[in-house]
Parts: structure tokens; sequence; C-alpha cells
């Protein structure tokens, strides 16, 4: 069953939400999605005043994560026609000049030559084509180097996952299910090293803490003594994704 309600942000806007009732869920919880937007599920019989009260208490986190859909829209928009004549790497301490070369085929591709360059050649004139040929290349560039990556990390620490994929989602950088699967963002490649190790870790100790609790941090500071540190760069390190890398 699903039924409706809203609640005032402090920024003066109206939030209307969707509450979905579930008997498997124990308590209630939050989704936030920049197409879909707030989703809520609740045990049965949690009543709908008491669910808009919890929801009202997570104002804060609510008005942050529509700001930060709201600035990588209008950063997106803003950039429907940036094409890039270099790619940094920071966490691989790379840098790639790019080139484009118009041909007469319909589709845009993206390869590396000889000499160190990414080549997209196609019909190049369509700037959101050559962007998704170069997400495509930093996806591949980031299946060839995270997961050795996460692989030694995973030796150093003895913490063991049993697999590993690749996504370009919008606000999560890594993620780890119940059985040890870890996923990685591949704008991991866009963070300095020392964050990009943090992620891993992070998502490493998850494989045997399946939550934020304070035994879970404790694990997290045990690998990484810079955590406390490294987690307020956060922010800072999802600034430095270039506009193209978005996934739209």
């Amino acid at each position: 069953m699903t039924q409706t309600a809203h609640i005032d942000l402090k920024d003066g806007r109206r939030l209307d939400f969707a509450i979905r009732t579930s008997c498997k869920s124990r308590s209630v919880r939050l989704k936030l999605d920049a197409r879909e937007g707030l989703m809520v599920t609740a045990p049965i019989g949690v009543p709908v005043a008491r669910v808009v009260e919890l929801v009202a208490g997570r104002s804060d986190w609510i008005t942050e994560r529509l700001r930060r859909f709201d600035e990588v829209g209008h950063r997106l928009t803003a950039a429907e026609a940036v094409r890039p004549h270099a790619i940094d790497l920071p966490a691989l301490c790379e840098s790639w000049p790019v080139e484009y070369r118009e041909t007469r085929a319909r589709t845009v591709v993206a390869r590396t030559d000889r000499s160190g360059r990414i080549v997209v050649s196609g019909a190049v004139e369509d700037a959101r084509a050559c962007q998704a040929a170069l997400r495509r290349w930093l996806a591949r560039r980031a299946k060839r180097t995270l997961l050795p990556w996460l692989e030694s990390v995973s030796e150093e620490t003895g913490l063991r996952f049993s697999d590993m994929g690749l996504k370009n989602q919008r606000t999560r950088l890594g993620s780890c299910t119940a059985d040890g699967r870890i996923s990685l963002n591949c704008k991991l490649l866009f963070l300095p090293r020392e964050l990009v190790r943090y992620v891993l870790i992070h998502e490493l100790c998850h494989t045997l803490v399946h939550n934020h609790s304070s035994r879970f941090w404790a694990m997290v500071r045990r690998y990484e003594p810079k955590t406390d540190a490294l987690r307020g760069r956060m922010r800072e390190g999802w600034r430095s994704v270039p506009v193209w890398a978005q996934r739209v």
C-alpha cells in the first residue's frame, strides 16, 4: 500500500513524498533519488503522522541532498556542449590529452593510441555522443585499474570480497552487498589517491559489518587512521569530477 504526504523544508520548498508499507521492513527508511524524488518505506502499522515526523527530522539531510542534485543538474545543463581536451585522473597520477577526429562513421568511439592520447573519432560534432564515448573509455580504464587496486588493499588488510563491479552513479562512490560483492564508481579515478584508498577500505570493512555502527567506524579507523579527516574531504572529491563524466 502506498500513501502520499509532504513536509515543508527550511528553504521554503514543499516536498511531497510517497510512503510505502512493507511487512519486511523493521524501521522507517528514506531513499532520495534525483529523478524519482523521496520514497519512504515503513513497517506496517506505523501511523502516517509518525512517519512524517521522522522524515521531518531528516530535513537537513534532505535539503543538502536536493541542493547537490540541483547543483549537478545545473552543471550538466550548462556543460552540454563541453568536449574536454584533456582528462586528468589524480587517482592514477595520469593526464591524457584528447584529440577529436571527424570521420564518416555515424557513431563515436574513444580509444587510446600508442602516443598516449585518447582519440575520439566518428560524428564528433555531437558533443553528447563524445561525452558518452569518453565515459565508456573511463569505465574501461577504471576496470583495468580499480580491481587490481582493490585486490591489493584486500591483501594488505586481510579483508576479503567475493566479486567487484563498476558503476557510474551520481551520488554513491561505492557499495557492498551482504555476500561481499563490492561495486565501485568509475568516477573514483578523479579523486586524490588517498580518498580512493579510503573508499576501498570503507567498502572492504562492509564485508564484515553491514552498517555504519560504531563498530564499523572503529574497524575503518583501524585500517585507515586518517578516516575522520578523509571523510571530511569527500565533498571536495565530488567537486573534482568533471561535468562530462556525469551520467545523464
